[in-house]
């Protein structure tokens, strides 16, 4: 199973950058992981939630404070204990280090390619909206 993301379509257009396969893995390692140590682990997540409204309080005061920096350091520290979040390549064979970085590269156009064509058809919607409210603000003709 690849844990690379992949590119989905959505309805009206829109592309989805899908790195569900990474996070399914990385959840399922942390239940391990709390099922080892449910207390030490329980308590981190708490400290996390818990910083959450310090920061955004810290934040309404001009960011002033160190709790979005400290639940930066527990998340990172939680994140390091359940294997990172880091897609290594496969380095045993480089024919399938090779093929991956290519599927990255395939799937980063057509991302581009989305994007651009999106971007076209955006701007093309916002010339003709223009146009009409131009139109709108003309005096009649009689």
């Amino acid at each position: 199973m690849s844990y690379l993301p992949t590119l989905r379509h959505e309805q009206k257009g829109a592309i989805v950058l899908d790195g569900g396969d990474a996070a399914h893995e990385l959840i399922r390692t942390l239940a391990d992981l709390y099922r080892e140590d449910p207390e030490g682990v329980g308590d981190m997540l708490i400290q996390v939630a818990s910083l959450k409204d310090q920061a955004e309080r810290e934040r309404d005061l001009d960011g002033l404070g160190r709790a979005e920096h400290l639940r930066d350091e527990i998340v990172a520290e939680l994140l390091n204990e359940i294997g990172g979040a880091e897609i290594h390549l496969d380095p045993r064979d480089n024919h399938y280090a090779l093929m991956q970085a290519r599927s990255l590269a395939y799937q980063a156009r057509r991302i581009a390619e989305a994007a651009q064509q999106r971007a076209d058809e955006l701007a093309v919607l916002t010339a003709v909206a223009r146009g009409a409210r131009e139109e709108r603000r003309k005096p009649p003709v009689y």
